[in-house]
Parts: structure tokens; C-alpha cells; sequence
């Protein structure tokens, strides 16, 4: 009896009892311990049936078989997190009491019932309960990277216990996927922060990073930083009237030799005013010569070419239009 009640012990205490660590992370005694209860429901499988199936899905979206054209699925898979999150804990609730929101549902609960600490707890109500779609969708790919991990991890846990007529085995699962997931998440970001760092590296330097540059014409004044721009909530930095040709010249200061220009598109609406997209290069900013050409509509584009020495370069919208973009990098290889 004082062995399993160490075991459960939430905590470092656990700590102490042998392969201690391993029983902190995986808590495999006190989930063997926690499943002697009997099944459910047909309706609580029910419930647990659209959780897993919600929750399977946002797995897959996370990690999709082909990279998707049209961005980050990060958003997507958070909010089927939600609705896995609200089925399981639907699941745990007597039949006879409803249907409530999932905001409801988190309602009166703490961490202890979970054995998160507060903050974990307060971080995991506030990704799946709290946010709005579109809250969750204009998140940096960081901390959607983040919220997507602790999602995953909180329903998983949540899932996988089948709430077999005990707290207990939620409470112990849910520990084990936090735990673990929040440990695998530190070292994703970790690797995403290297990733990045051996990318930027291996592209070499941003030529037009801080140069002067210049639009065919101004509809209104744009603050990237503070993701505005005529109202809309994006970080484009220039925004053209609707005109023939319109275009985006930067001046790299001196001739410079590039073999690649990267350009991310507005990500809020009106991705298809970009196409056909041209990119010039020019020696004195007034003979231009072609150097790529982009005929489809894109979220981003990696313009490749044979090496050119130019100090001028310019991406130009082949027709009437209007354009407006977030980022125009040139790079040396």
C-alpha cells in the first residue's frame, strides 16, 4: 500500500522511488493503478469517439503528407484541438446534464484535477477555451508552434485515459502527455531556432535588409510593425493605388551580385492581385532587364536565377492591379 501511494504522489517526491524519473514522465504504476474502474457509457465512448476523431485529424493537419500551398495548417489543427478537447471533457460530465460550451466546461476546474501547475492549466484554457478562431489564426508561427504542442498534449491526455469512470486515470494521463509533451516542445523549438539559424546561414545575408526602396504610387501609409495598413490587420509594408504595372523598387546602394529574391505575399486577403509577378533587375533604376516571372498566385516565392551584378531591383505586377506585399528579399546565393 506505501509503495502505490508513492507512486501517485504528484510531484519530485515521486522522484524517490526507483526508475523515479521514468515514473514522473510516464507514470506507468499509477496509470496501471488508476484503469481498475469499469467502462463507460455507449454515450461516453460516443463522446470519446468524436474526440479522437477531431483530435486525429488535428494531428494530421499538424503534419500534413504534402506541404499545403496556402501556409501554416497550425490554426486549423488548434481548433480541432477544441473540439476534441470539448468532446472528451463532454465525456467526463453526467448525461443528464446537457450539452454546455467549452468554455463551460473548463469552468470550475483547476490544474490540481490535471496536475498542471496553474500556469500550464491557465495556458491550456486559454488556447482551447478562450481564443477566437481568428484570435488563433493571426498568431505568430512561433507561438502557434507552442499553442499547437500544448494543445496536442493536454487532449491527448485527455483522450487516451477513455475517462473510465475515474478522475484518476485522466488526471495521470493527462500528466504524462503534458510532461512529455512539454519537453518534446522545448526541444522543437529549440531545433525550429537552430533549423532557422543554419537556413539563414546557408542563404547568406538579406542585401535589401535596411536599403532605401520606392513604389509606383501610395493608397495609404503602412506600419508593419504594428500590423496595420489602411485598416487591414497585415504586415505589408507598402500598399500601391490600383494602377497599369504597379511595382516595388529597392536600391541596394552599389552593384551587388544575387542569385535568388524571396517574396511573401499580403496574408490577409487578395493574394491573387500579385500575379503575374515580375522581378527586374537594373544597373542606373531606369533600363530593367527580367530576371524571373511568377504567373500564378502565391503566399510566398523564391525567385531563382543565374547569379546578375545589379544595384537596383524591382518586383512589378504584369497587368492593372494593385500591390501590396509583406517582404522583399535578395539574396547572394
Amino acid at each position: 500500500m506505501n509503495s502505490v501511494q508513492a507512486t501517485e504522489t504528484l510531484g519530485p517526491r515521486a522522484a524517490a522511488n526507483p526508475g523515479g524519473l521514468v515514473e514522473w514522465f510516464w507514470r506507468g504504476n499509477a496509470l496501471r493503478t488508476a484503469k481498475a474502474a469499469p467502462k463507460t457509457s455507449s454515450v461516453r465512448r460516443e463522446r470519446l469517439r468524436r474526440a479522437r476523431l477531431a483530435a486525429e485529424l488535428a494531428d494530421r493537419t499538424i503534419d500534413p503528407a504534402e506541404p499545403l500551398r496556402d501556409g501554416s495548417a497550425l490554426p486549423l489543427a488548434i481548433t480541432l484541438y477544441r473540439e476534441a478537447a470539448y468532446w472528451a471533457l463532454l465525456a467526463a460530465r453526467d448525461e443528464a446534464e446537457g450539452a454546455p460550451s467549452l468554455r463551460e466546461l473548463f469552468e470550475g476546474k483547476t490544474g490540481a484535477q490535471f496536475a498542471l501547475s496553474d500556469a500550464d492549466f491557465a495556458a491550456v484554457r486559454s488556447v482551447l477555451a478562450e481564443k477566437t478562431f481568428v484570435e488563433t489564426a493571426e498568431e505568430r508561427t512561433e507561438v502557434l508552434c507552442k499553442q499547437a504542442d500544448l494543445s496536442q498534449a493536454f487532449v491527448h491526455g485527455l483522450i487516451q485515459s477513455e475517462l473510465d469512470a475515474s478522475d484518476r486515470v485522466t488526471t495521470v494521463l493527462v500528466q504524462r502527455w503534458v510532461r512529455v509533451g512539454t519537453a518534446a516542445a522545448a526541444l522543437a523549438v529549440a531545433l525550429f531556432l537552430t533549423f532557422g539559424a543554419v537556413q539563414r546561414a546557408l542563404q547568406g545575408p538579406d542585401l535589401a535588409l535596411g536599403k532605401p526602396w520606392r513604389a509606383s504610387s501610395k493608397a495609404f501609409d503602412c506600419h508593419p510593425k504594428e500590423m496595420e495598413c489602411g485598416g487591414a490587420r497585415s504586415a505589408m509594408f507598402f500598399h500601391t493605388q490600383e494602377e497599369q504595372d504597379p511595382w516595388v523598387e529597392i536600391d541596394l546602394g552599389s552593384p551587388q551580385t544575387f542569385a535568388r529574391v524571396e517574396v511573401v505575399n499580403r496574408e490577409d486577403c487578395c493574394t491573387e492581385r500579385v500575379a503575374p509577378l515580375v522581378i527586374e533587375v537594373s544597373d542606373d533604376g531606369k533600363t530593367w532587364r527580367e530576371v524571373a516571372r511568377n504567373p500564378e498566385t502565391f503566399r510566398s516565392w523564391e525567385a531563382t536565377f543565374k547569379p546578375v551584378t545589379a544595384r537596383y531591383v524591382r518586383a512589378r505586377v504584369a497587368r492593372r492591379s494593385t500591390l501590396h506585399l509583406v517582404r522583399v528579399s535578395v539574396r547572394p546565393n
